[in-house]
């Protein structure tokens, strides 16, 4: 088996570590913060700036879920006219996908849109580049892409290229304790998704599975915790530990079908990306049982469970516990979208799921969940 890996140039985990971002910084002095509405209500923001206090710092917020293009742009222009020679970006994985882009395209012509939409390609490394997640789910500090959406057009794809990574990847559990329960549970559902997805892929190799099998069993051990009992240090580092390891597993194998028709749908009726998968989830999992039993099965052990098929019944209970809804009928999903679906599902995401889906499969899926 052949096989490359990329992860980003350091990845500092475990409890306060967030103490690091200073030295990490050593060298740079202008300091583009990009940070998620939620990192200043909860006064981690606060935290940052003073811990930055012997920088030049512009912080930006104001960044949506799934984010525009414009959010992107909006980001590439203060970089440029602040001169920053560093962007730090601390929030979901929107704030970071945004500000990743963003570090990307700073020191280059044109804007996003451009780079989106593959007028202009990335060929060279961007802006240094710090990420620091406040929620266990995209793992998008640990990947070389950054997925965004066009509202004009209703695509939601990603840029992406191995320079890309980040510099630095701090994931300190103590960022996600005021994550609220429904953001848990869309981000962990995300995470789980990945790691399963990942394990089952197509692209699967020797080290991106081992990864995600350990993911499986963290977040499927902790995700309930979390969501019930926010407080509990020990299921919110067990989600900190076991998102950071899914994006390792999936920045390597790529994803599935799950995320293949997550994008559209969710960027066509702006659902959050992890909610969008949480839904997904069991339903995708059945149609692929008949060609990945083993490897489910594998898992299925992994949480102490006999077999695949009881496996993804706990996963559906599991969405069902955290309040994820059966389908996409109250979204407004109907028949008049499928085409758009169609039409914006075959990514590599895709592709490397491990059952091939017609196109006369997807719409048999779309009109279950409608």
């Amino acid at each position: 088996m052949n096989y490359h890996l990329g992860f980003p140039g350091k990845i500092i985990f475990g409890k306060a570590q967030l103490q690091e971002l200073p030295k990490e910084l050593s060298g740079k002095a202008k300091i583009l913060l990009v940070v998620g509405s939620h990192t200043v209500k909860s006064g981690i923001a606060k935290k940052i700036l003073d811990l930055l206090s012997k920088f030049e710092v512009l912080e930006i917020s104001g960044i949506h879920a799934e984010p525009p293009l414009e959010d992107v742009d909006m980001v590439i222009n203060a970089g440029r006219n602040f001169n920053a020679d560093a962007v730090v970006a601390i929030g979901g994985g929107s704030v970071i996908d945004a500000a990743k882009a963003a570090a990307a395209i700073i020191p280059f012509e044109g804007n996003c849109a451009d780079y989106f939409y593959g007028k202009r390609d990335i060929s060279l490394n961007g802006l240094f580049f710090i990420a620091l997640p406040t929620t266990s789910g995209a793992g998008a500090e640990i990947t070389s892409n950054a997925v965004l959406s066009d509202p004009e057009s209703d695509i939601k794809k990603s840029i992406r290229h191995h320079s890309m990574y980040a510099n630095v990847a701090i994931v300190d559990p103590e960022l996600t304790y005021s994550c609220p329960p429904a953001l848990t549970a869309h981000s962990g559902l995300d995470a789980f998704t990945q790691a399963v997805e990942s394990y089952i892929s197509k692209g699967a190799n020797t080290v991106s599975k081992a990864l995600a099998a350990k993911a499986v069993e963290l977040i499927f051990d902790s995700l309930e915790t979390a969501y019930h009992k926010p407080e509990d240090e020990t299921a919110r580092s067990d989600m900190a530990e076991g998102s950071m390891i899914t994006a390792m597993a999936f920045a390597q194998s790529s994803l599935g079908a799950v995320h293949g028709l997550a994008h559209p749908l969710g960027a066509k009726f702006h659902i959050p990306h992890g909610l969008c998968c949480a839904i997904l989830l069991p339903l995708i999992l059945r149609w692929n049982l008949q060609v990945c039993e083993k490897e489910l099965t594998e898992l299925a052990n992994l949480c102490d469970l006999p077999d695949a098929k009881i496996f993804i019944d706990k996963v559906e209970t599991l969405c069902r516990c955290l309040s994820i809804p059966t389908g996409f009928k109250d979204f407004g999903l109907n028949k008049s979208h499928y085409d758009f679906i169609l039409k914006n599902c075959r990514s590599g995401s895709m592709r490397s799921n491990p059952r091939h889906l017609e196109d006369s499969e997807i719409i048999q899926i779309l009109e279950t969940l409608s």
